[in-house]
C-alpha cells in the first residue's frame, strides 16, 4: 500500500520516522510497519506514554503557575481602595481537587475494564 499520488510527507513525519523504537526491555525494534507483533505494539506504547508524560509534566507546571499567579499576590497597601479578591487561593484549590478527583476516577474506571 503506497502514498496516495500528490502525497509529500512534512519533516515531522521524517523526523518521527527516523527515531529508533524500542520495547519494554529497550531492545531495538525494526522499523517495518507490523502492528499484529508484540514487540510493534510496545515500541508504540512506549512512545505514547513518553508524550503522555510529556502532557502531564506541562499540565503540572502550568497549574502551579496558574495557582501561584491567581494565589500568592504581595499584600495590599492599608489605604487601597482595590477590593481583595476573597477565597481566591481556596476556589483554585478546590478546583484542582475536583479535577483531580474527577480523573482518579476517570482512569480507575478505565483500568478495571
Amino acid at each position: 500500500m503506497g502514498a496516495p499520488p500528490g502525497y509529500r510527507p512534512s519533516a515531522w513525519v521524517h523526523l518521527l520516522h527516523q527515531l529508533p523504537r524500542a520495547d519494554f526491555q529497550l531492545r531495538p525494534v525494526p522499523s517495518v510497519f507490523a502492528p499484529q507483533e508484540q514487540q510493534y505494539q510496545q515500541a508504540l506504547l512506549l512512545v505514547a506514554a513518553l508524550a503522555g508524560l510529556g502532557l502531564g509534566l506541562s499540565l503540572i507546571f502550568i497549574a502551579v503557575y496558574l495557582i501561584r499567579f491567581c494565589c500568592c499576590r504581595p499584600p495590599e497597601p492599608p489605604g487601597s481602595k482595590i477590593p481583595s479578591p476573597g477565597g481566591g487561593c481556596v476556589t483554585w484549590s478546590c478546583i484542582v481537587a475536583l479535577l483531580a478527583g474527577w480523573c482518579w476516577r476517570r482512569w480507575r474506571g478505565w483500568a478495571r475494564r
